[in-house]
């Protein structure tokens, strides 16, 4: 017959197992979002998911490219994002002060209430590094201030066809459905 206190060691172990086991990452779903949607957005730290390449395949209604050649943009698909929504993602980009990293095929998300924002690394590149500010900024000036406001989606990159996985970057706002 068991002890009380064996019992009582036993469920001490377990518990504090538990506890220490909450502080570990999900080995079975690493790096995805978390499934229950908050209603303040992300914040600044945003979460990995693979490149479902979302875009592809959709009209595109508009295309751009800036005045240096470096950035092409384009209106995609009718949105739902707001552009306080998207400034807020926006913000969220900016607030990381430095460079934001992400390895090819996957994409780093930010959302707030409507709006998702997407860094995504190219197919071919091994890891797409780039300052927050600059991606701040392209995404204002190259997808919210052309796109959003006319009530569509947008994407930009480094290459002309926006909707694939070609080049080093793509970037895009567009609506939040949650996760």
């Amino acid at each position: 017959m068991v002890s009380k206190s064996y019992i009582r060691i036993i469920a001490l172990l377990a518990g504090a197992s538990a506890v220490a086991a909450r502080g570990l990452p999900n080995l079975h779903r690493p790096y995805l979002a978390p499934s229950v949607a908050r209603a303040t957005g992300t914040g600044p730290k945003g979460f990995l998911t693979i490149d479902d390449k979302a875009h592809e395949g959709t009209q595109v209604h508009g295309a751009f490219a800036d005045a240096a050649g470096g950035t092409f943009s384009a209106c995609l698909a009718d949105t739902t994002a707001s552009v306080a929504d998207c400034q807020a993602v926006i913000s969220d980009v900016r607030a990381n002060n430095g460079s934001i990293n992400v390895a090819g095929g996957f994409c780093l998300n930010w959302w707030e209430g409507s709006c998702l924002g997407r860094v995504c690394g190219g197919k071919g590149q091994e890891i797409y590094e780039a300052d927050s500010q600059f991606i701040a900024d392209t995404m204002t000036n190259s997808i919210l201030d052309t796109c959003v406001s006319q009530g569509k989606s947008g994407a930009a990159a480094d290459c002309a066809d926006v909707s694939s996985t070609c080049g080093t970057y793509r970037f895009s706002l567009q609506a939040y459905q949650g996760i």
